[in-house]
């Protein structure tokens, strides 16, 4: 069995496959924008996070069967 570990962070978002063991398979950072529309702020699209999560997700598994994927977690500060 395998698990995903998902980081939403600033600039890009971090995932990781690991083993029911422990033991870290494969590792995977996918950027995406951030825009700032006036000084001060700073923004980002959800869908981003989304597409590039997705993008990530299908990297990760692309070597493995699916169907051991046991969990997915996702963080974000």
């Amino acid at each position: 069995m395998y698990y995903i570990g998902v980081d939403l962070g600033t600039s890009a978002v971090k995932l990781l496959l690991m083993e029911e063991t422990g033991k870290i398979e494969k590792i995977v950072s996918k950027e995406y924008p951030l825009f700032f529309p006036h000084p001060g702020w700073s923004e980002q699209n959800p869908e981003d996070w989304f597409a590039q999560s997705m993008e990530g997700i299908k990297e990760l598994t692309s070597e493995i069967d699916k169907s051991q994927v046991a969990g997915i977690g996702f963080g974000g500060q």
